[in-house]
C-alpha cells in the first residue's frame, strides 16, 4: 500500500514538473532536488529526503548514446542509465566508482537493483529521469542502511 501511494506521489510530481516547463527544482513532501551550487558541471543537482541532513548528488553525463545519471554520497554509488531499451539502474563499473564494492555490496539490495533494470522502457525527460530516481532510490538501500537516507 505504501508503495503504491509512493508511486502515486511521484506521478503527481512528474505531472507538476513537466507541467511548469524548465523546472530547476523539484519538491515533493518526501525530498527536493535542487540544482547544485557552485558547480562546475552545469547538470548536477542534490537531492534531499525530507528532514534528512545527508544529501545524494546527482550528475548527468552523455556517453555513447547514453545518458548516464550517477547517483552518489559518501557511502553509496548507483547509475540510472537512460538508453534505446529506457530507463533503469544499474552498478557503477568496477574502477569507475568511488565507493569501493565492499562498502557497495553491503548497502545496495541486489535484488531491488535487479528489479530496477528497466524502470521505463521509454525514453524520459531529465525532469521526469530525477525525480525516478528520488522515488526509487530509497528501494535500493538495504535497510540496515536506510540512515543514509535520514
Amino acid at each position: 500500500m505504501g508503495r503504491a501511494i509512493l508511486i502515486f506521489g511521484f506521478f503527481i510530481v512528474i505531472c507538476h514538473v513537466i507541467g511548469a516547463g524548465n523546472a530547476r527544482a523539484a519538491e515533493n513532501e518526501n525530498f527536493t532536488i535542487t540544482a547544485a551550487e557552485n558547480s562546475v558541471n552545469s547538470s548536477a543537482w542534490n537531492l534531499r529526503y525530507a528532514e534528512s541532513e545527508n544529501a545524494f548528488t546527482i550528475t548527468v553525463a552523455d556517453k555513447n548514446g547514453e545518458k548516464v545519471y550517477n547517483v552518489c554520497s559518501k557511502f553509496f554509488e548507483v547509475a540510472y542509465i537512460m538508453n534505446k531499451t529506457g530507463f533503469g539502474a544499474r552498478m557503477i563499473k568496477p574502477g569507475k566508482a568511488q565507493v569501493p564494492f565492499q562498502i557497495l555490496e553491503k548497502i545496495i539490495n541486489l535484488d531491488e537493483l535487479s528489479n530496477q533494470k528497466i524502470i521505463s522502457d521509454g525514453q524520459v525527460s531529465n525532469e521526469s529521469a530525477l525525480n525516478l530516481i528520488a522515488g526509487y532510490l530509497p528501494d535500493l538501500i538495504n535497510d540496515n542502511y536506510k540512515h543514509l537516507l535520514h
